[in-house]
């Protein structure tokens, strides 16, 4: 019986698959480290392979239903394969036919954000609502959104990649896109949160003391009034992104999701619920898994959207 689906997660530091239910169990998960400095993308593809190799030990063939991926941008449907992605060194990664060919199951691929929004709509905060808006503050900065209960996908599976909305001309940093400055993601995601502190620092004529490397080290020290200051131009950032993203969707929901957030939502969330009301603005509570959770849903609950692709 097919009541099992290999969810796959492809992140900008991280792989992770998983094994879950028809009720959105995740009854087995692995997880390790992207390959540093691959030489192409097969390196990747055959790492995933590996991983769903060993989740998949011990279990019939006739047990999985497909097998559902989530992954960091901007991808290509028609191809099945990640085309120059923002978080990752290489021009192309092919990902659904080598694993179609390796397993024999039928293979679905969104962007991460998009397979989160609608993880939430089928086993989250979003089940009740038509219109809902989920945000990923990680790595990068992604979306996905689900509109009068249809799923947002575009031509290519890039509709909502709302970490490029340029919200800002002060600090002007180029985004690690290649496409421009100014954009959300190249102030706020971890990636670039240590970079947008020292300009900001250089800007506003602040002795810049420190010298962080990570987004981890910058939280760490937030009770500090330097750093507390920094935090609050951050979130007036993330308030321009979420400001942009109502007045382009129209969610009923907001949905906040992403490592970056997860592991600092007491700083972050407190700032972003004063200064927006309406819609109402949650956090996830799908955790780190809405991605495979929503990689699985695909697979088990096809939207409407996604079959005509």
């Amino acid at each position: 019986m097919k009541n099992l689906v290999i969810s796959v997660d492809i992140g900008a530091s991280k792989l992770r698959v998983a094994l879950i239910t028809k009720k959105g169990i995740i009854i087995k998960k692995l997880e390790s480290p992207m390959p540093k400095n691959p030489k192409n993308g097969k390196e990747i593809t055959e790492k995933i392979i590996i991983l769903i190799e060993e989740l998949s030990s011990g279990f019939k063939n006739n047990s999985f239903l497909g097998i559902g991926i989530g992954s960091t941008g901007p991808i290509n449907l028609k191809q099945g394969k990640l085309v120059n992605p923002t978080n990752i060194a290489l021009k192309e990664i092919f990902l659904t036919k080598p694993l179609k060919k390796k397993f024999n199951l039928p293979v679905s691929l969104l962007n991460d954000c998009t397979c989160a929004a609608w993880g939430e709509k089928i086993f989250g905060k979003g089940k009740k609502y038509r219109n809902i808006f989920y945000i990923s503050i990680s790595s990068g900065i992604g979306g996905g959104a689900v509109i009068d209960n249809n799923l947002l996908i575009g031509k290519n599976g890039n509709a909502t990649e709302v970490g490029h909305f340029t919200i800002e001309t002060k600090y002007n940093l180029p985004c690690s896109c290649g496409q421009g400055k100014g954009h959300w993601e190249s102030c706020c995601s971890g990636k670039n949160l240590p970079r947008f502190f020292k300009q900001w620092a250089l800007l506003n004529k602040i002795n810049n003391k420190y010298n962080f490397k990570k987004a981890e080290e910058i939280f760490r020290l937030a009770k500090e009034k330097t750093i507390s200051d920094f935090l609050k131009e951050m979130g007036n950032m993330n308030i321009k992104g979420i400001l942009n993203i109502i007045v382009a969707y129209d969610p009923e929901i907001i949905i906040l999701g992403g490592t970056v957030f997860l592991e600092n939502k007491n700083i972050i969330f407190p700032y972003l619920k004063q200064r927006i009301k309406n819609p109402p603005i949650v956090v996830t509570s799908l955790k780190e898994n809405a991605p495979l959770l929503g990689a699985a849903a695909l697979v088990f609950y096809p939207p409407n959207s996604f079959k005509r692709i």
